[in-house]
């Protein structure tokens, strides 16, 4: 029941946020006329191609890793957990490795800007402090949490203690360690996808599509990599203050109900719940926008007039 409300909220809070920016993504569109709109088109499918490749890849991740979860009960749940950040980084690997190209009869001229292009040139300052807020958090708390643990009787470290009570799983530093190298790996994704977009050479004759593409590109990177890196610390604040609240948690004698519960540890927990159900949505909504970004058409409507002989261009944007 959690989980549907969760995917509803979610999906109501997209459709408010595409409808509340309608006006401002309806300018990340170009329309081509005369003898180009072939070779647009043909260009802008392989966007597409290239955008659905890179899910298609991450889907697979994510089912692979499921199978290994499966396989290997001993792991207490560590491949599940990693599988949507190698999921996204795989996904982003893909996305930055993969070129387009339009092939060109006419000319394969490519232009350089007079103005270099960076990684951040194609987005909003607050765009990209997003991931890096994601990944600092995640990786402060998975050291708090680390400090906090303690070990299970095998010597792994996913539970925490409270008093003489012991609770888990928590995210201790056997999923925290993990989880920080995941971070990082998440992070140099992210900087190399960007970088792949910016410094890709510009196409000459679909300039303004080129740019569409490339912005388009930059929203799907910043959004999946912020959006997988929410989702993980959502869900560690969440199964921490789960655990968290189970050991603080006195319960009577006979096997009853609580009785009375350890403070402050028991508010901490339940903050931790609150708050990572709120990262968890945020995560959830910027990953579905991400994919929503990734199957936009960034050609509008356009009519040709010339022979499809005659229009290509060579680009190989993001």
């Amino acid at each position: 029941m959690i989980f549907l409300a969760y995917i509803l909220l979610t999906f109501i809070i997209v459709a408010i946020v595409r409808v509340s920016s309608r006006k401002r993504t309806a300018a990340l569109s170009a329309t081509v006329t005369g003898t180009e709109v072939a070779a647009a088109r043909r260009f802008a499918r392989s966007i597409t191609l290239r955008n659905v490749g890179a899910l298609a890849v991450a889907g697979a991740v994510l089912g692979l890793l499921k199978l290994v979860n499966d396989a290997q009960p001993g792991w207490y749940g560590l491949p599940l957990m990693l599988a949507p950040g190698l999921a996204a980084a795989a996904g982003l690997l893909v996305f930055a490795l993969t070129p387009t190209r339009v092939v060109s009869a006419r000319s394969s001229r490519r232009s350089a800007d007079l103005l270099p292009r960076r990684p951040w040139s194609y987005g909003p300052a607050w765009g990209f402090l997003l991931p890096l807020i994601a990944a600092a958090a995640v990786i402060a708390f998975a050291i708090v949490a680390g400090l906090a643990s303690s070990p299970q009787p095998d010597g792994g470290y996913r539970s925490i203690t409270v008093g003489s009570s012991t609770s888990g799983p928590y995210p201790g530093w056997f999923y925290g360690l993990p989880l920080i190298g995941l971070t990082v790996l998440l992070t140099a994704a992210t900087l190399f996808a960007l970088g792949r977009i910016a410094s890709s050479p510009r196409s000459e004759r679909f300039g303004e599509i080129d740019r569409i593409v490339r912005v388009l590109a930059t929203r799907v990177v910043m959004q999946l990599s912020s959006g997988a890196l929410f989702l993980y610390f959502g869900g560690v604040l969440l199964f921490a203050g789960w655990a968290t609240t189970n050991a603080a948690s006195v319960f009577a004698p006979d096997g009853g109900g609580v009785v009375s519960n350890v403070q402050p540890a028991a508010f901490i927990g339940l903050s931790e719940v609150v708050v990572g159900l709120l990262v968890a949505l945020l995560g959830g909504v910027l990953v579905v926008l991400s994919v929503l970004d990734a199957t936009r058409q960034p050609l509008g409507r356009g009519a040709g007039t010339g022979s499809e002989k005659a229009d290509a261009a060579s680009a190989r944007p993001a």
